[in-house]
């Protein structure tokens, strides 16, 4: 995306400002009368010509400006192609997660396994504890330009995930027994969205959005010989945290705020995500007295769905040059625990309780956005960006997230 900027910018808005005068940066390019109109060489022109180009409107003062400066690659709904142009991207993202947390106090394995209850059965403790996940995914994105303010978004993927499980031995105890080292892979769910710009001037933009996710991502992923306190070592389906997808369709609004001045650049947003209804995971009414002689969660006899997910960020970025910008985001999170429950997911785990998902998060992010023209390839991006937690508040125990790191290549077509 280029995104050069001139010295004189700055003072130029600061006057239009001044005067209160709103006028789009978008603006088409002047016309030659236009410019005849104003261009000294063309005072001896016919009448005829110069009375032409009177007739014609004023070109825009900022008309020529550039397009604004790409944002974080973390921040959806942000860039709105023109009208009939299409952009390709890839996105590998990268993250991992150990230690585990019961709000915002760190936990051990000893003490989860000596004091926590296993949730289908008070009388014994959690026995199978996660020690290190390392979750991988390859996104990819088209953005098609329907109108001049208004663009359909499409993401899919594939998503892959690898656990460490450490397994303490019988009912009680502290003991360890083995450790686990399943894998999960499929595709991600897939997603179909719009973003539509409510506003724009010389400065500022606001824009819409709303999406839909559809479960094409697996909700069915096993444990291949999985290890249990007991000694055995059967094949049983993956922890909540360990599947690929929901299984669930699922709402997605969201707004986006962003400006830029000169060099500098900033925006706020927010997107959520809504499940409309639990997946068929479930159990029939049957069950029910029995799952309600355990208690301590939600009976649902359809099946479970994710807590309401919340994102807001904010962020500020830098043009060094035309065509490399970088950025700063500080990204917060919200989201509930899992509703409802699946009976395939048991066993003395602590990830088997849907009740030990979801909390607050509060990341801290860094990147850059670099123009391919500096090698010759104009229509191509790349962006990097990547950060870490500063505060987590996790439904736990639960294990904590340690990073996550993106890289983004874009070509406009």
């Amino acid at each position: 995306m280029e995104t050069g900027h001139h010295h004189g910018r700055a003072h130029y808005v600061a006057s239009v400002l001044f005067r209160g005068i709103l006028i789009s940066p978008f603006a088409l390019n002047a016309t030659a009368g236009e410019l005849s109109a104003s261009d000294p060489r063309t005072a001896s022109a016919p009448k005829a010509a110069v009375s032409a180009s009177k007739q014609t409107a004023p070109a825009s003062p900022l008309a020529g400006l550039p397009p604004p400066p790409p944002g974080p690659i973390g921040v959806f709904g942000l860039d709105i192609p023109a009208q009939g142009k299409l952009v390709l991207s890839l996105t590998p993202t990268f993250a991992n997660l150990s230690g585990l947390m019961m709000g915002r106090q760190r936990v051990w394995n000893e003490y989860v396994v000596s004091t926590i209850p296993f949730f289908l059965n008070p009388q014994q403790t959690i026995r199978i504890l996660p020690q290190n996940i390392a979750v991988r995914t390859q996104i990819v994105g088209l953005n098609y330009g329907v109108a001049k303010d208004l663009c359909v978004v499409v993401n899919a993927g594939m998503i892959e995930k690898s656990l460490e499980a450490l397994v303490f031995k019988g009912t009680s105890g502290i003991q360890p027994l083995a450790r686990n080292y399943p894998d999960t892979a499929s595709l991600t769910d897939f997603s179909l969205s719009g973003v539509y710009r409510v506003y724009q001037d010389d400065v500022n933009r606001i824009q819409l959005s709303l999406g839909v996710s559809v479960p094409t991502g697996s909700n069915h992923a096993t444990f291949s010989n999985f290890a249990l306190p007991n000694g055995t070592a059967p094949n049983i389906r993956a922890f909540y945290g360990m599947q690929l997808g929901t299984g669930t369709y699922d709402v997605m609004p969201g707004i986006v705020y962003a400006g830029y001045l000169g060099p500098w650049s900033w925006g706020l947003s927010y997107r959520g995500r809504f499940p409309l209804g639990p997946n068929p995971e479930g159990y029939t009414w049957a069950t029910i007295p029995e799952l309600q002689k355990w208690g301590g969660f939600t009976v649902n006899p359809k099946g479970y769905m994710w807590g309401d997910l919340h994102e807001l960020n904010g962020w500020g970025g830098y043009t060094w040059a035309p065509g490399f910008t970088t950025t700063f985001r500080v990204s917060a999170t919200m989201q509930g625990a899992i509703r409802g429950w699946d009976p395939e997911i048991r066993g003395a785990a602590g990830p088997a309780n849907p009740l030990f998902y979801g909390g607050q998060r509060v990341e801290l992010f860094g990147g850059g956005t670099i123009s391919g023209k500096f090698i010759g390839y104009e229509n191509w991006t790349l962006g990097v960006e990547a950060g870490l937690p500063v505060y987590q508040n996790l439904n736990g125990p639960q294990i904590m997230k340690n990073w996550q790191a993106s890289m983004q290549i874009k070509v406009k077509i």
